[in-house]
């Protein structure tokens, strides 16, 4: 091992304005010359240690640039100007290509520290576009390819199962309920199984369940990464916004906020609604009231020429604390 160190780091509550709220976030600070030789080791025990739903670790550019090293797909003419930073989004367990809320709280965070309206992240899924406006709000151009599984079969009988509770409030609705579940990817390696409920009751029954779903079952080549449970029902439409309340789980944790989930909320209610035309499609989801965490995030979704062309992810975030945490490198 080499001699211990220290990493700068801040914490944010992501999608709220409101401190305690939201979902916590940690960002650990690399400085540039550390990029080459900070192990994979040495970063999925930092997010271990401070087992948040999601670490992630901020690429910083050379004191002389604004920029990472070159990414494989170049940058269009109007993102020149643009600083660019690095991202490695983590698990306490692994690395994920793309996460909704990570991207959003490091972007509040990256974006003020620059002095920046406009930004781009560099991740394991592909370029993502960052833009705050003026009351602070990120939005963030989400990295997609959207699939729709066939063969992943949950039905009524396996909700009766993992939800006793659900199934006793929705009485005769079950099978109505069961019967509509879809899953989704939203990028290889994020998977979510999506349950729309009829009122905010039924969702307030949910419960977390010790079983985890098997990702096996899924569509073939398909089957790697997380793969969660999305509860949702729509509360209503104003505007040409739809207003959701939500809820993820996975066995026995809950998740406050979950951006990627919800843009894969929002491109399977666009797919159900149709592709067909020219539009965008504004979601805006409140997740986790019932945990005290509560949560608010947008979605935009555009379409046409019968697919979806872009995926938008909205939202705010507040520091709480920041500090240096001790590192040791260990091997790659």
């Amino acid at each position: 091992m080499y001699p211990p160190q220290t990493l700068d780091y801040h914490t944010l509550d992501v999608f709220t304005t409101s401190p305690f709220t939201g979902n916590p976030l940690a960002v650990i600070l690399v400085p540039s010359y550390l990029t080459p030789v900070l192990s994979q080791t040495t970063k999925q025990l930092l997010a271990r240690e401070f087992n948040y739903s999601e670490t992630t670790f901020l690429h910083l550019p050379a004191p002389s640039s604004h920029r990472v090293p070159p990414p494989t797909t170049p940058p269009s003419a109007d993102q020149q100007d643009m600083p660019e930073w690095r991202l490695d989004i983590f698990l306490t367990t692994a690395e994920v290509p793309l996460a909704g809320h990570p991207v959003i709280g490091t972007a509040v965070w990256a974006l003020l520290d620059a002095g920046r309206r406009k930004g781009v992240f560099v991740t394991r899924a592909g370029r993502v576009e960052l833009e705050m406006d003026e009351a602070g709000r990120v939005t963030a151009g989400i990295p997609h390819r959207v699939h729709l599984h066939e063969r992943f079969g949950f039905g009524a009988g396996e909700l009766a199962r993992q939800q006793p509770g659900l199934a006793e409030v929705l009485g005769g609705r079950l099978e109505e309920v069961g019967s509509a579940v879809r899953t989704l990817s939203i990028v290889r390696g994020m998977t979510f199984v999506f349950v729309r409920l009829p009122d905010v009751e039924a969702l307030a029954s949910v419960e977390l369940f010790a079983e985890k779903l098997r990702s096996e079952e899924l569509d073939q080549g398909w089957g790697e990464g997380v793969l969660m449970m999305m509860f949702y029902v729509v509360v209503g439409e104003e505007g040409g916004v739809t207003r959701l309340r939500t809820r993820m789980v996975e066995g026995m944790f809950e998740d406050p906020a979950t951006g990627s989930a919800s843009c894969g909320l929002g491109c399977l209610l666009s797919i159900n609604e149709g592709l067909e035309g020219e539009g965008t499609r504004r979601f805006e989801m409140t997740q986790a009231v019932e945990m005290g965490r509560k949560s608010e995030i947008g979605v935009e979704v555009e379409v046409g020429g019968g697919e979806i062309k872009q995926v938008r992810l909205k939202g705010t975030a507040v520091e709480i604390m920041k500090g240096s945490v001790r590192y040791e490198q260990m091997a790659m």
